[in-house]
C-alpha cells in the first residue's frame, strides 16, 4: 500500500477478459511459448499473413508449409490427418469467422492453432490452442493471451508497458502526428518475441475498460458499414454474432490512391498484409482492400464523415 505522494490516473470499471488464459506482452510472444512447449516440428500457415511471427518461428527452426485461402478467408483445402508435432494455423481474419473455424476445428481440435490476433472477444474454441492480442482492440501499450493444454512456464521478467503510453496519451489528447513515432517505437519494442509478462500498467488499463460499450459499438457501426457497402463488396462476411476488428470492404481495383488521398482528410486506414507467399489472390486483399474502423470513438456524425468519403473516393475511381 501507498499512502500520499504524487497523483495518479484513476479509472474505474473493473472488468476482466481471458483472465483465465496465460498472458505476456504480444500475441507473437504467445505463439513462441506454446510452440516452444510443445515442441512442434512443422506448422501449417496462410499466405495471407502478418509476417511479425516468422522470426518466432523460424527461431526454433520449425518447418512451415503454407497453405492458400479463397476469398471466404478459409482454407481452400484443410489437411486430412495431421501428424503429431504438427500444427494447422487459422487465422480469425477481422474477427468475423469464428463459428466457420469452430466448425473447421471440430474433427481435431487438438491440432489446430486458432490465431484470434483479430478476434479478441471471440471465446477460446476447447482443445484448441488460442491466441489472442489486446491491443488490437485497446488502449493499451502491450498484451497477448494463450489458451493451450500445454504446461506454459510464465516469464519472470515483465514488459516496461510504462515506456509505451505516449502514442496513447498524445492520441486521447488529439495529438495523433505529434504520437504517431511514439507508436512506431512502441510496435518495435513488441518485435521481441522472447516471453514476458503483460505489463502491470496494460493489466490494470485492461481492466478499465468498458467492454460491453465497445462490443457494441463495433457491432453497431460495422453493420451500418455492411448495409452501405455490402452491394459492392467482393467480401461477404455478415456481422452474425461476432465483435469485428474493422470492416474489409474488398473492392475490384488498386486502393492505394484512395488510402493515401484520405490520409489528407485524417482518415487512416491500415494495410493487411503484402503477400509472403506468391499467389494472386492474397495480392489482391492487400491491393484492393480498404479496412474501414468501426471502433467506439467513431460517433454517428464520424461515420457519416467516413462513408461520404469512401463513397466520394469511390465515385471519382469510377469516373
Amino acid at each position: 500500500m501507498a499512502i500520499g505522494g504524487y497523483n495518479q490516473f484513476k479509472f474505474i470499471v473493473n472488468n476482466t477478459i481471458h483472465d483465465a488464459a496465460c498472458r505476456f506482452q504480444s500475441a507473437r510472444a504467445a505463439l513462441y511459448a506454446f510452440l516452444k512447449a510443445s515442441g512442434a516440428r512443422k506448422i501449417y500457415l496462410p499466405n495471407y499473413l502478418c509476417d511479425s511471427i516468422l522470426p518466432a518461428i523460424n527461431s526454433l527452426k520449425i518447418d512451415i508449409e503454407w497453405y492458400e485461402i479463397g476469398t471466404n478467408l478459409l482454407p481452400i483445402k484443410v489437411i486430412d490427418s495431421i501428424k503429431e508435432g504438427e500444427y494447422f494455423l487459422l487465422v480469425n481474419y477481422f474477427g468475423l469467422l469464428t463459428d466457420k473455424i469452430t466448425t473447421l476445428v471440430a474433427k481435431e481440435p487438438k491440432s489446430f492453432i486458432v490465431d484470434n490476433s483479430q478476434a479478441l472477444f471471440s471465446p477460446h474454441i476447447a482443445n484448441t490452442t488460442s491466441i489472442y492480442s489486446f491491443r488490437k482492440f485497446l488502449a493499451i501499450p502491450d498484451g497477448g493471451a494463450l489458451y493451450t493444454s500445454y504446461s506454459i512456464t510464465a516469464p519472470e521478467i515483465e514488459f516496461a508497458g510504462e515506456k509505451h503510453l505516449a502514442h496513447l496519451m498524445l492520441r486521447a489528447a488529439g495529438e495523433v502526428q505529434r504520437g504517431y513515432s511514439y507508436f512506431l517505437q512502441a510496435e518495435q519494442a513488441l518485435e521481441d518475441y522472447i516471453p514476458q509478462k503483460m505489463s502491470k500498467v496494460s493489466e490494470y488499463l485492461l481492466s478499465c475498460n468498458d467492454l460491453e460499450f465497445i462490443k457494441d459499438k463495433r457491432q453497431s457501426n460495422y453493420q451500418l458499414l455492411h448495409d452501405k457497402f455490402n452491394e459492392i463488396n467482393r467480401f461477404n462476411l455478415p456481422l452474425k454474432n461476432n465483435i469485428p476488428l474493422c470492416y474489409p470492404l474488398f473492392l475490384p481495383f488498386n486502393v492505394s490512391k484512395i488510402c493515401t488521398d484520405l490520409v489528407q482528410k485524417g482518415i487512416y486506414l491500415p494495410r493487411y498484409w503484402p503477400a509472403l507467399v506468391s499467389q494472386d489472390l492474397n495480392t489482391e486483399f492487400f491491393n484492393n482492400t480498404l479496412f474501414l474502423p468501426v471502433d467506439e470513438r467513431l460517433d454517428a456524425e464520424s461515420m457519416t464523415f467516413l462513408c461520404s468519403n469512401i463513397i466520394s473516393a469511390i465515385e471519382q475511381h469510377d469516373g
